[in-house]
């Protein structure tokens, strides 16, 4: 099979999941890639951010309480998480400059943490909580608005997930230590500087019907997701685009692959909804311990 015809069975699969799921895209089928006499595919969706047309005026309708509390935050972190992701596709070989020792006498200060430590915990598990939350309007709490995505490749099926709740990027190393008795997708434990990461074979998670050993061969990065000890392993990562929540189809029913979040439209993609497979990797671990 060539790499086209495997690419175009793996879209299909996922269009197929969706079709499956959702009784409401069962009497309505997803319409026919458009010939390129009709549309002019745009350019590498890597370097591209999808914007919305400035002459097109925004309808305007009340939103949501919790999209009021939760924008700021969402774009402080997207603004965050693009710098960081651009710094790691920047990186540059570092010059290390000889360490200075200076004696400075001071006076320690010991002030009580533990407050502050409970203060961050809260912060972080009702940001957690947020982000897993869907409104009324069919959405997720981090698609009320405008919201970055990044995507990227796993066996050769592009897929989509959304920038806030990814963590980091890890080069993914053979330094993966196995644990008895996890599942199939566990591959094992990533050392990296910020701790251990439970890495999942994310070509075996999302696509087991369609899963080829070959991508043990071809992963090459790890993404950690934000707040969890758990990371993704990817073949290869590209630039964040922007997208409006009128930019992807969503799901209507999400009792089967609550991880599927919807389809975007523009780039004929999977998006994952990050918050809630990472849920289900912790509770899948938590089902394993025993009690």
């Amino acid at each position: 099979m060539s790499g086209d015809s495997a690419k175009t069975a793996l879209e299909d699969y996922f269009a197929d999941l969706l079709r499956e799921d959702d009784p409401a895209a069962q009497s309505q089928e997803l319409s026919p890639k458009p010939s390129l006499a009709e549309h002019t595919p745009p350019a590498e969706i890597s370097s591209q951010q999808v914007v919305p047309s400035a002459k097109l005026a925004p309808k305007v309708s009340p939103k949501p309480q919790a999209e009021v509390e939760i924008k700021p935050v969402q774009e402080k972190l997207e603004r965050e998480k693009r710098e960081q992701l651009q710094a790691l596709l920047n990186t540059r070989p570092l010059q290390i400059k000889p360490r200075v020792e200076t004696k400075i006498k001071t006076e320690v200060v010991v002030e009580p943490v533990v407050e502050k430590i409970t203060e961050t915990v809260l912060d972080d598990l009702h940001h957690v909580n947020q982000m897993l939350e869907w409104g009324e309007n069919g959405r997720p709490m981090w698609a009320q608005g405008r919201f970055d995505a990044l995507l990227f490749q796993v066996s050769g099926l592009t897929l989509a997930v959304p920038l806030i709740a990814l963590g980091q990027i890890q080069p993914l190393t053979d330094e993966l230590t196995p644990i008895f008795g996890q599942s199939d997708w566990f591959m094992g434990i990533l050392p990296t500087p910020i701790g251990q990461i439970k890495t999942v074979n994310t070509a075996l998670f999302v696509m087991p019907e369609k899963y080829n050993d070959s991508f043990l061969k071809t992963a090459k990065y790890v993404m950690t997701i934000d707040g969890l000890p758990w990371g993704l392993a990817v073949d290869s990562v590209n630039q964040p685009i922007t997208l409006n929540t009128e930019d992807v189809n969503w799901r209507t029913q999400r009792t089967k692959r609550p991880w599927l979040a919807g389809t975007v439209k523009s780039a004929m993609c999977a998006l994952i909804d990050i918050p809630q497979m990472g849920k289900l990797l912790s509770d899948s671990e938590k089902s394993r311990k025993p009690h």
